[in-house]
């Protein structure tokens, strides 16, 4: 089917262009919602009207997008994750997420496709990440990938590895391993937010405080 595009559809039509697509294509997607329109006759002589009124158009939205462009690269943008030992993330920070944060921040839909890191980025640490915007717009940000919790649980983990409460004698960590210092750092923030202070083990290492109402239980248990 012939068809006149009537708007932008990247990246492959600009208004005013004449082009042959499938009907399935035209009749679903294109005509119902406005973005085209069949190659009649009448149609064709507003071709250049079109092309005349896109470009006056495209050259609006750059204009806008440069001030967008501006405004996200004047302060560093904070995506807070998960983290573990050494800083590494629990996944990666993906274009997804930047895109939603970018918009959150500029009020304007980003395209997360035009978002490309140049390797992924799987640890906490600062980033400049470059961004396509719009035709003829470019910039680049400058990503901060932070821990949610201020760092304090990894710090907690990183400490459990290093004390030797828990290890595999190579400085790594099993998933097992891993739970179980989460767990243990965990306790101890849950225990210092409640003005416990953790008791200290016999190697010098802080423990996680004992639930005296279980151990209190435990001996009425054993006394019975």
């Amino acid at each position: 089917m012939k068809i006149i595009f009537l708007q932008d559809v990247p990246p492959n039509a600009r208004a005013g262009d004449i082009k042959d697509v499938k009907n399935g294509y035209a009749r679903n997607f294109l005509l119902p919602r406005g973005l085209a329109t069949m190659a009649t006759v009448g149609e064709l002589k507003r071709v250049e009207s079109l092309r005349r009124d896109a470009e006056v158009r495209r050259v609006k939205e750059a204009e806008e997008w440069r001030e967008v462009a501006e405004k996200l690269a004047e302060e560093p943008v904070e995506i807070l994750v998960r983290s573990g030992p050494r800083g590494r993330l629990y996944g990666s920070v993906t274009n997804t997420m930047l895109a939603e944060k970018l918009t959150e921040i500029s009020r304007v839909q980003v395209d997360r496709r035009g978002i490309r890191f140049d390797a992924p980025v799987r640890a906490l640490g600062e980033y400049t990440v470059p961004i396509h915007y719009f035709e003829g717009v470019d910039g680049q940000v400058e990503l901060h990938v932070l821990s949610q919790d201020g760092g304090a649980e990894a710090a907690a983990m990183e400490a459990a590895l290093e004390d030797g409460i828990i290890s595999d004698g190579a400085g790594q960590m099993s998933l097992l391993e891993e739970f179980e210092a989460r767990r243990i750092a965990r306790e101890l923030r849950e225990a210092r937010e409640r003005g416990e202070e953790p008791e200290e083990s016999e190697d010098g290492t802080e423990a996680a405080p004992k639930n005296t109402q279980e151990d209190d239980g435990k001996a009425e248990s054993a006394k019975d």
